[in-house]
């Protein structure tokens, strides 16, 4: 039997491999860890060793089906390593885009392999042959170009940093079932390769089976993006909501400061009469007095990025309804390069957990406090602490939520927002102190436009 030549081995194992990453470069293009020239380099050195993998399987003593198996996953694993060290993303979003793409790869291969026996039967069977190059690169344009358009928009969609990511921990289980089910399904099989590929019953059922597939994986992202849309309308009616009630506090306090204009001329004469009689301590009672009914002690404005004030306004007038004090040394400016949602989200999970946590105490015992700001240019820091009744259970890097089991939701909802801008969020108690410590990168609208530009 004529034996194929190295060329052909290294031109078949390029264009399988390569499939992959072509198919990968849309969804991915735009979340390289390193410059442009760095990336390319890493994702040829993918190339190079899954062609140096695939000829160690080639060995004599190694060509039975069951080190085959052995052999993808070591690929499997390469390449999974490679692209977390050469793209910053999600660890989940990268794992469904792997296992989505991998399966489908796998199946153009079967489906060359098929073609190939179709029309040059000795030749299919001495190997690595010409043909399959050929076959295979039929194989890319029948299968891999309609299904990269037909899901290329809406998953690019959901590639981006905006919305929810806590989904994608449990979503990449999906496609990495359909993988499992293609290992099963095509190792666990008595034929050979070439016996497999050569039945069309078997082409047709792992036909069926992506087709499935992928329209599983359509309806997962309309899914997510819609479940992404109503997280932001719902943290924009919050932010609403807070900001509505922040105003209707204000017009109170602006009623309040006409009426106190119009009975100063009284409250002048009583002070009046005091100081006339040198009774200090009762100047001073009036003087408290007064500054309690009229609210003279509270701010108005906490700093100038109005979602923020109305969020720390808002919960200002909770903890007074609580009892739970209520103390604030935070600033942050009116442009923050930080999307008003996730302001809203952010801020609003962490003040609403705190408070939540301060009420459980007896009433005036608790406290809550929240300090920092733009600490420099282009860095965000804060920390909120409160104080609470029982220690929350610790899991992970985080700590379980006392409303229910598992992780609070809200509380992944922070560490999403805080990683999405490259930052960092710790969660630490100290005796019956809880406090959360959040530092994040933001970008000025200056900065954005010439990165633009670049």
């Amino acid at each position: 039997m004529t034996e194929y030549t190295m060329w052909e081995f290294l031109i078949y194992n390029i264009l399988r491999s390569g499939c992959i990453i072509l198919m990968a470069y849309p969804f991915l293009r735009d979340k390289g860890r390193f410059s442009r020239r760095t990336t390319a380099f890493l994702f040829i050195l993918m190339e190079v060793l899954w062609v140096g993998i695939a000829e160690v399987g080639m060995l004599p003593k190694l060509r039975t089906m069951g080190f085959a198996a052995k052999i993808e996953i070591v690929q499997t694993v390469m390449l999974v390593a490679m692209l977390f060290f050469a793209l910053k993303e999600r660890v989940g979003k990268l794992l469904f885009v792997f296992f989505m793409l991998y399966t489908l790869g796998s199946f153009i291969s079967l489906f060359a392999k098929y073609m190939e026996i179709r029309w040059n039967h000795d030749m299919a069977w001495q190997g690595y042959r010409w043909t399959a190059s050929v076959t295979i690169l039929l194989a890319i344009c029948i299968i891999l170009v309609p299904a990269v358009v037909f899901i290329h928009k809406d998953f690019h969609a959901v590639m981006g940093k905006e919305g929810d990511d806590s989904l994608w921990r449990y979503l990449w289980l999906i496609p990495g079932a359909f993988y499992l089910f293609w290992m099963q399904s095509f190792y666990a099989s008595e034929d050979s390769t070439l016996e497999y590929a050569s039945k069309g019953s078997n082409i047709l059922f792992i036909f069926s089976i992506e087709v499935a597939a992928f329209f599983i994986y359509h309806m997962i992202i309309r899914l997510v993006l819609d479940h992404n849309s109503l997280m932001k309308e719902r943290a924009v009616n919050h932010s609403l909501e807070m900001q509505v009630m922040e105003y209707d506090n204000l017009s109170g306090r602006i009623a309040e400061a006409r009426k106190s204009r119009h009975d100063l001329r009284h409250h002048l004469a009583v002070l009046e009469t005091i100081a006339d009689d040198e009774d200090w301590e009762a100047l001073r009672r009036y003087i408290d007095e007064f500054r309690v009914v009229r609210r003279l002690s509270d701010p108005i404005v906490y700093c100038e990025n109005m979602t923020a004030n109305a969020v720390v306004a808002y919960f200002a007038q909770v903890a007074e309804e609580q009892g739970t004090k209520y103390q604030v040394e935070f600033s942050l400016p009116a442009e923050v390069g930080i999307d008003r949602c996730d302001i809203s989200v952010l801020f609003g999970n962490l003040l609403e957990n705190a408070l939540e946590a301060s009420a459980r105490l007896p009433k005036g015992k608790g406290s809550v406090q929240i300090r920092g700001g733009m600490v420099n240019e282009g860095v965000v820091a804060f920390t909120v602490e409160n104080l609470f009744l029982t220690t929350p259970e610790k899991s992970g890097e985080g700590f379980n939520s006392t409303k229910h089991d598992g992780k609070g939701i809200g509380t992944e909802s922070v560490r999403d927002i805080v990683e999405r801008y490259d930052g960092t969020i710790c969660f630490d108690t100290q005796d019956d102190k809880f406090c959360v410590s959040v530092m994040m990168y933001v970008k000025n609208d200056t900065e954005e436009d010439s990165g633009r530009k670049q």
